[in-house]
């Protein structure tokens, strides 16, 4: 009689751990994948009594904007927070400091540093991404060379920042298009001045036909002069 060899009683549990242990390893990776990001972000502008401070937060939400809570923009100098902006996404409002206002209103928020009216907010929307966009009125001047957090908070409490520094001012330079805008100007220039040089010169006076006759004359009577 052939020999039946039966496999370990123990080998269906083997799998079922294996199995269970994908899962378990799997779970935390696919949280971490829904929790919200910074995905850029910039601030431009000047710093002085009178200016103008635009900024700018690019936010992605794991299955859709709908999902964040709060869009915050803090102006860090000497370890401190000077200002803070906050944006909460439900209720459309934008916080400066101690002051409020709605999004899309004529009504003002005013800080210690920084004021921005309602309108001066703009905020896209689409699938899972977010901007948030300010143009804040510099009321105080901020002397020390700060540094900026931006960052963004989801329903649950999960957030991401980034901390950049004022971007600097772009150089306008000199592009291959202005040069040839250049070159065509003096083109032009120089044809127009020649145009006008050579209108005012005085063309050669032309021979004339009575002018020839006459001096033809005159050599046929000085040489009969010299003939007698």
């Amino acid at each position: 009689m052939r020999s039946v060899t039966r496999r370990p009683a123990f080998a269906g549990s083997l799998l079922l751990a294996a199995l269970l242990a994908v899962i378990v390893t799997a779970g935390p990776a696919s949280a971490q994948s829904t929790s919200p990001s910074v995905t850029s972000g910039q601030v431009t502008g000047s710093l002085v009594q009178g200016g103008t401070l635009t900024i700018r937060v690019d936010a992605l939400m794991p299955g859709g904007w709908q999902g964040l809570h709060l869009v915050e923009a803090s102006v860090l100098a000497g370890g401190s927070v000077l200002e803070k902006i906050v944006f909460d996404v439900e209720e459309n409002k934008l916080t400066i400091g101690e002051s409020s206002t709605v999004v899309g209103t004529g009504g003002v928020a005013e800080g210690t540093y920084l004021r921005a009216s309602g309108a001066d907010v703009v905020v896209t929307k689409g699938g899972g991404n977010l901007t948030f966009r300010l143009d804040a009125n510099v009321v105080k001047t901020i002397t020390q060379d700060p540094r900026f957090k931006l960052g963004v908070v989801d329903d649950f409490g999960a957030s991401d920042e980034v901390t950049l520094k004022l971007a600097e001012p772009r150089s306008a330079g000199i592009t291959w298009g202005t040069v040839a805008t250049l070159i065509a100007a003096a083109l032009f220039a120089g044809g127009f001045v020649g145009n006008v040089f050579a209108t005012k010169r005085r063309p050669p006076p032309r021979a004339s036909v009575y002018d020839a006759v006459q001096r033809r004359v005159e050599t046929d009577r000085a040489a009969k002069g010299r003939s007698t």
